[in-house]
């Protein structure tokens, strides 16, 4: 009985991890060719940045790095509107908020400027992109970790979108990250095939 239980568990698990590398290897197929450099960006009227950790009301350094490279594109066209998504809703670390104000102190317009308060997740910010914002066309701004899972729910919402990563560093608990987005690929796989 023991033995049919282990057999069991040892094949369940097998099968996950099997399904695991098989859906993270087709999501990086499959958008790995979206991800482009600023020289190839062409008739793109809307960036987008994700949010991630602020405090004290500073953006982390993988949160700066994003900003930066949407501001780096931002000098290369100044009617380009930039689509900050993340958590608004936080009084106390408003990513948004810290975001915006970080782009407006190096200079951005805050005309070009697009608030969505409620990208509480990835999928929610390219939901909310599709769905409330109305935008059809895209570039967007993560680490390159992050672009494949961002590019592969856009594409899953007729999204015509392109990546560009921001500045690659070994930041702070990166490994937990890997791990995390490896995971969350699955999780979102599955989301947006219900979603469609």
């Amino acid at each position: 009985m023991l033995k049919k239980i282990i057999i069991t568990i040892i094949s369940i698990i097998t099968i996950i991890t099997i399904l695991t590398i098989i859906i993270n290897i087709y999501i990086y197929l499959t958008t790995k060719k979206q991800i482009i450099t600023i020289d190839k960006i062409n008739n793109i009227d809307y960036i987008l940045v994700l949010g991630a950790k602020v405090s004290n009301n500073k953006p982390s350094i993988m949160l700066k790095d994003r900003l930066d490279k949407a501001y780096e594109i931002y000098n290369t066209n100044k009617n380009i509107k930039i689509i900050l998504s993340g958590d608004g809703q936080n009084k106390e670390n408003n990513e948004v908020k810290v975001m915006q104000d970080y782009l407006i102190n190096l200079g951005v317009n805050k005309d070009n400027i697009i608030l969505d308060k409620e990208g509480l997740s990835t999928s929610n910010s390219i939901y909310n992109l599709k769905n409330k914002l109305k935008i059809n066309k895209v570039l967007i701004i993560t680490q390159e970790y992050h672009l494949y899972r961002s590019l592969y729910i856009s594409n899953k919402l007729n999204i015509e979108s392109y990546g560009i990563p921001a500045k690659k560093e070994n930041y702070q608990g990166w490994i937990y990250r890997e791990i995390r987005e490896i995971l969350a690929r699955v999780k979102d796989f599955f989301k947006v095939s219900i979603i469609n």
